[in-house]
C-alpha cells in the first residue's frame, strides 16, 4: 500500500498542499500539473456520476477531455479497466476482493468514500404470498443475486447472520445486476436482493431484511497501475480526484437537486420515493486511505471469505493506493466536511421494514 505518500509527482505544485491552501489555489495547481491533450475514460454505474459531474457544475472546465462510459455492475467496470478500455472506475467495497481473489492484479483503489451502516439501498424481498416470514425460511429457496457485487456481499452476510450459507443452504440463481429484478418478477425465484428503485418498481414486496450492518458503505473510485504510471494521466487522475470529492461534498449540500437528478430523472421513481431511499441510506464522505481504512477494507474482504462470496483469504493492502490523500483532505477542509468515526454503528435491520418505515438510529 502506498501509505499517505501524498500527491504524485505528476500533480505537480499541489503535491505540498498545505491548510492555508484555499479552493483556487489547489484546483488551479492541480489543473496545470495537466499536460495539454490528456484524455480520461471514467466508468460509472447507472449514469450517476456524470449526472454529478455536470449538474454539480464542478467538472465544466476540466483540463482535459473527460469522457464516462456507463456500465451495468462493478464486476463490467472491472472487466472494462482491466481491458484497458477505461482510466479509472467506480465500484462498490465488494468486487475489489473479489476480483484479487480470481487473480486480478492491475488494479488499485485511489480514493474511497464510507458511508458506514448503510442500508445501501440494498433489500432482500420474497414473492407476495409466498409464506416466507424470516431469513430462516429460505433454506432451499431459490435467490437472485449478482455474482461478485455489493449485493453478492451483503445477502451473503445477511443469510450468514442468520445460520445460513450462500453457497449450500440456499439455491442461488446467479443473474446480472440488471436482471435481478425481472427474474423476481417473472416469478422465477422465491426471494431476490434489489436496489431500492427496483424494490419500488417491483410494487414493494415484503423485505426480509437490509444491507445494514452488512456493508461498509466503501465506494473505491479504482484505476489501472499503468494509468498511474503515464505521467499525464496521473496529472488528469489527481484533478479528477479533486473534482470527485468536491461534487460528492456538493450533493450532500443539495439532496433537494440530487434527488431529482438522480432518483427521478435517472431511476424514474418519485420525488417522495427519492426522498425516501436518500434519507434512509444517507451520504458518506471521502476518507484518506490510511491504516484504519485499509484495516476496514481487509475486514470486508476477509468478511466475503467467511460468508462464502469470496473462495480464499487474500492481502488487500497493495490495492489501495494513498498518493492522492492529501488532495481528498484539503478539498474536504475546504468544504468544511468533517469525517465522522469509522464505526459501522447503525442498528441492523432484519425485520419485514419498508423503506423509511422507521428510523435509524446509533446505537
Amino acid at each position: 500500500m502506498a501509505q499517505a505518500q501524498g500527491v504524485s509527482a505528476a500533480a505537480g505544485g499541489a503535491q505540498q498542499e498545505t491548510a492555508s491552501a484555499d479552493d483556487a489555489t489547489l484546483a488551479r495547481r492541480l489543473a496545470a500539473a495537466v499536460p495539454k491533450g490528456t484524455r480520461l475514460v471514467v466508468a460509472e454505474q447507472s449514469g450517476e456520476a456524470s449526472a454529478a459531474w455536470h449538474l454539480s457544475g464542478l467538472g465544466k472546465d476540466a483540463p482535459y477531455q473527460v469522457s464516462f462510459a456507463t456500465f451495468n455492475g462493478g464486476p463490467a467496470v472491472l472487466e472494462a479497466l482491466v481491458a484497458g478500455a477505461v482510466d479509472v472506475g467506480y465500484i462498490g467495497e465488494a468486487p475489489i476482493p473479489i476480483a484479487v481473489g480470481a487473480g486480478v492484479q492491475d488494479l488499485v483503489a485511489i480514493a474511497i468514500t464510507a458511508n458506514p451502516g448503510s442500508p445501501a439501498n440494498t433489500y432482500l424481498v420474497v414473492q407476495p404470498g409466498s409464506g416466507i416470514q424470516k431469513v430462516e425460511d429460505l433454506r432451499n429457496r431459490k435467490v437472485a443475486y449478482p455474482a461478485g457485487t455489493g449485493r453478492h456481499m451483503i445477502l451473503a452476510g445477511i443469510l450468514h447472520r442468520h445460520g445460513l450459507d450462500l453457497r449450500k443452504d440456499v439455491k442461488g440463481v446467479q443473474v446480472p445486476g440488471s436482471e435481478v429484478a425481472p427474474t423476481f418478477s417473472s416469478r422465477a425465484v422465491d426471494a431476490a436482493i434489489v436496489l431500492g428503485h427496483q424494490y419500488f418498481r417491483l410494487g414493494s414486496p415484503p423485505i426480509l431484511a437490509n444491507g445494514a450492518g452488512h456493508n461498509w458503505g466503501l465506494n473505491p473510485i479504482v484505476a489501472r497501475r499503468s494509468a498511474l504510471q503515464d505521467p499525464a494521466k496521473a496529472a488528469a487522475i489527481a484533478d479528477f480526484v479533486r473534482r470527485a470529492v468536491a461534487i460528492y461534498n456538493w450533493q450532500a449540500a443539495h439532496p433537494e437537486a440530487w434527488i431529482q437528478a438522480s432518483y427521478v430523472k435517472l431511476q424514474g421513481l418519485t420525488t417522495a420515493q427519492g426522498k425516501l431511499l436518500l434519507d434512509e441510506e444517507g451520504l458518506g464522505a471521502y476518507y484518506p486511505i490510511d491504516s484504519r481504512l485499509t484495516r476496514i477494507f481487509q475486514e470486508i474482504s476477509d468478511g466475503l471469505v467467511e460468508t462464502g462470496a469470496l473462495s480464499r483469504k487474500i492481502d488487500i493492502a497493495p490495492y489501495v493506493d494513498g498518493r492522492y490523500n492529501d488532495i481528498v483532505t484539503a478539498q474536504n477542509r475546504i468544504d468544511h466536511v468533517r469525517l465522522r468515526p469509522l464505526v459501522n454503528d447503525r442498528a441492523v435491520d432484519d425485520g419485514s421494514q419498508r423503506p423509511g418505515s422507521r428510523p435509524y438510529v446509533l446505537r
